[in-house]
Parts: structure tokens; sequence; C-alpha cells
């Protein structure tokens, strides 16, 4: 059980981590910090659900990236998907298999 949580806080911190820097470097509008906890938060949860959580979890960010916060789909939007997918399969993969 404590393996999960330490997965979707270090999977929150990351991937909040990860957006900010993207919004950065392409000079894209800054998403809020209570936008970026909560997006990040519900789509590193559903990372974590075993089999399909990984692929809801990308189809969320998408949606909520490119419907809430207006975030165009290249450069930004491709960069933030590719990075926090990364992200949730490297600490899915060490939830599930140690």
């Amino acid at each position: 059980m404590t393996a999960y949580v330490v997965a979707f806080v270090v999977g929150l911190v990351i991937s909040a981590v990860w957006l900010r820097i993207v919004c950065r470097l392409t000079g894209a509008r800054p998403i809020p910090v209570t936008d970026l906890v909560l997006i990040t938060g519900l789509c590193s949860g559903l990372a974590l659900f075993p089999r399909a959580g990984w692929l809801l979890a990308m189809i969320f960010l998408s949606l909520l990236l490119f419907r809430a916060e207006r975030v165009d789909p290249w450069p930004e939007g491709v960069l933030m998907m590719v990075g926090s997918g990364i992200v949730w399969a490297l600490i899915g993969g060490w939830v599930f298999f140690g």
C-alpha cells in the first residue's frame, strides 16, 4: 500500500515539474499551480490502475490539457504527453514489478 502512495506522490511531483518546464521552455501560457496539481494528481492516480490505467491517464491528460487549458498540440502538447507518459510508465513498472 505504501508503494502506491509513494508512486502517486512521485508521479504527481515529477509530472507537475515536467509540465511547468515545458511551459517555460516553449513560451506557452503557464498553467496555474492549482490546475497543474489537479491535472497531474488525477492522471497520476489513473496511471496506477493495472492494465488500462496508463492509457486512461494519457487520454485524460490530453483532454484536460487541450480542452481545459487550451494548450497548443505542437510542440507543447506532444512534449507534455510524451514526458508524462514516460514518467508514469516508469513509476507503474516500479510499483507492479518491484
